[in-house]
């Protein structure tokens, strides 16, 4: 359970609490242990990161890792506002969405579903949400000096954080390097770690 006291009784507050680095670095680790010892290392890795697409993807998952930690910090301050971490996330995945859509209508006629669905798409957002279990806990321990008032909200943004953490991770394995598909089944992954995030939510970080 997440405290709901911030700082101690009698003290000054410095301002909002934070979330915890080294929680969140546990979390990213065990994302890619997980990726190494679940699925493995793409047998391309070494090539794939002296090209653009591998670090276009990891920077795609590393905003939403981004935001979805304001989105965090947001929802475990009371009071405050989701509206502009909620916009932010929205204005990502929409610009991902975008780009993709021009690089699908921009391929020939006979090669947009494979530019789109890619050889994974059954089983990419699935692998996030199963590497994103192992940095769960890491996620919500990071957060344990916040005081959410809204469960569900706040399960819902820590289950995006966790997500895009192992999306990032995830990144790893992947082959996939269309912005159609990362942009498509990346950001279901991260959502589908959303919605189990805010069902967890619902019942763990209740007063």
């Amino acid at each position: 359970m997440i405290s709901s006291t911030p700082w101690a009784p009698g003290s000054s507050p410095s301002g909002p609490p934070g979330l915890s680095p080294a929680a969140l670095t546990l979390a990213a680790a065990a994302a890619v242990v997980a990726v190494l010892f679940l699925l493995g290392l793409r047998p391309d890795l070494g090539a794939a990161v002296q090209g653009p697409a591998f670090w276009a993807k990891a920077a795609y998952t590393g905003a939403l890792a981004v935001v979805g930690g304001w989105l965090v910090l947001r929802l475990g301050c009371p009071g405050a506002s989701a509206r502009p971490p909620g916009l932010a996330f929205a204005a990502v995945v929409g610009a991902a969405l975008a780009v993709g859509a021009g690089e699908i209508l921009l391929s020939a006629p006979d090669a947009r579903m494979d530019v789109w669905l890619g050889d994974t798409w059954r089983y990419c957002s699935a692998n996030i949400l199963k590497v994103s279990v192992f940095a769960a806990p890491f996620i919500w321990l990071s957060a344990r000096g916040l005081a959410p008032t809204r469960p569900v909200r706040a399960g819902a943004a820590m289950g995006v954080l966790t997500g895009a953490v192992g999306a990032t991770a995830y990144g790893l394995h992947c082959p996939e390097a269309t912005a159609a598909f990362v942009a498509t089944w990346y950001a279901l992954g991260v959502l589908l770690c959303g919605a189990v995030g805010a069902l967890t939510g619902r019942y763990a970080l209740r007063w």
